[in-house]
Order: C-alpha cells, then sequence, then structure tokens
C-alpha cells in the first residue's frame, strides 16, 4: 500500500510539471474566436440593414438572401506604416458613373502582403475616418470588378501604424445597383496580388 500511495504521488506530480510546461494559447484562441464573432455579427447586420433598410441598394429586397464572404482568416489582418501628406490635399477620383469626385488624401499605407511589399493610398473622409478604395487579382471573377472598400476609424491610427483587416472589405453600392455612382480604385490601389479576404460574388 505504501509503495503505491508514492508511484500515485509521483504520477501526479509528473503529470502537473506537464501541464504547466505546456504552452499557453487560450488568449490568443479567444482573441481570434471574438475576433470572428464581431465579423459575423456585422455581416449580419448589414444583412438585416440591406434586406429592410430604405437605403439598401439592393432591388430586390424580397429575394435577398445576404451577402457572400470568404471564409474569416485573421492572417489578413496586416500592419501597415503610414507616410502622411507633407499638406492637406484633394484629389479627384473617376465615378463608376462617369463623373469626378474629390477626396482628401491622407497619406500613403506601406505594408507586407503574401510577401510582396505594397502600398495604398490612403483617403480621408471629412468626419477624420478613413477611406481605402481597392482592386486586387480577385477581380473580376471572385469579387466586384469595379474593386472594393475598406472604411477604418481614425482612432485605428497609432503612432503612424495603422492595423488593416481586409477581412471587413466590402463592395460600393454600385456593384448591386447601377443608380448608385462610387470611387473607382485609382491606379496606385490596384494591386497584383490576390487578397481572398472579405466580400466576394455570389
Amino acid at each position: 500500500m505504501k509503495f503505491n500511495r508514492w508511484i500515485l504521488i509521483l504520477l501526479l506530480i509528473v503529470a502537473g510539471l506537464i501541464y504547466f510546461s505546456l504552452p499557453k494559447q487560450s488568449q490568443a484562441l479567444s482573441t481570434t474566436s471574438s475576433d470572428s464573432l464581431q465579423i459575423i455579427e456585422k455581416r449580419s447586420a448589414k444583412d438585416e440593414q440591406f434586406k429592410t433598410g430604405d437605403e439598401s441598394p439592393i432591388p430586390d429586397k424580397v429575394n435577398f438572401k445576404g451577402l457572400t464572404y470568404y471564409p474569416y482568416d485573421p492572417t489578413w489582418i496586416i500592419p501597415f506604416e503610414i507616410t502622411r501628406s507633407e499638406k492637406v490635399t484633394r484629389i479627384s477620383l473617376q465615378m463608376s458613373d462617369g463623373s469626378v469626385d474629390s477626396l482628401l488624401v491622407f497619406g500613403t499605407a506601406h505594408g507586407e502582403v503574401a510577401g510582396k511589399h505594397i502600398e495604398l493610398i490612403v483617403y480621408q473622409h471629412d468626419s477624420g475616418d478613413f477611406f481605402i478604395p481597392f482592386k486586387d487579382k480577385t477581380a473580376p471573377t471572385e469579387t466586384y470588378g469595379g474593386g472594393r472598400y475598406l472604411e477604418l476609424p481614425l482612432t485605428k491610427l497609432k503612432d503612424n501604424q495603422l492595423s488593416i483587416d481586409f477581412n471587413e472589405a466590402f463592395f460600393p453600392y454600385c456593384a448591386y445597383n447601377k443608380t448608385f455612382a462610387c470611387p473607382l480604385p485609382p491606379k496606385e490601389n490596384q494591386l497584383a496580388i490576390r487578397i481572398p479576404a472579405g466580400e466576394k460574388n455570389p
């Protein structure tokens, strides 16, 4: 009996050492799950808005079944460094209906995406929030041929670092309804890589 008791104690000690030596991944997993849940909630709220909202661009709300997306992937959350424009400038952007609109240029985002260095012009709404129209090699077969958009709050910018989540890339209204006019991504924001994240064609 005495011998068995000591073996049991020894086994418990070994099991404890193994348990406490395992890498603690629960924090990373919970963060990823939280981010994924947040994205799902946003997408669900947008579907509801498109189906019932007065300003919805969907022509046939009755048969609208919801938008289509690539699966959420945290690896498409990319850190970018921002080079700010030396002075506040408004430049003209071509619209989908042939007209022209002007937007404030905040600066240029520099980052590493899919092993390649890319640059994106970052525009700014009058509210201060950021607007990034872009087009990648998923267009037009997998995503809207006119490109996609990213909207980021000004509070995302910290010490000239901007985290861009391509899971939140979305189609402009003109992708669903040609009566809307939308800014087209400038040539500087037309990327020679695929970004399979965010909204996609049905």
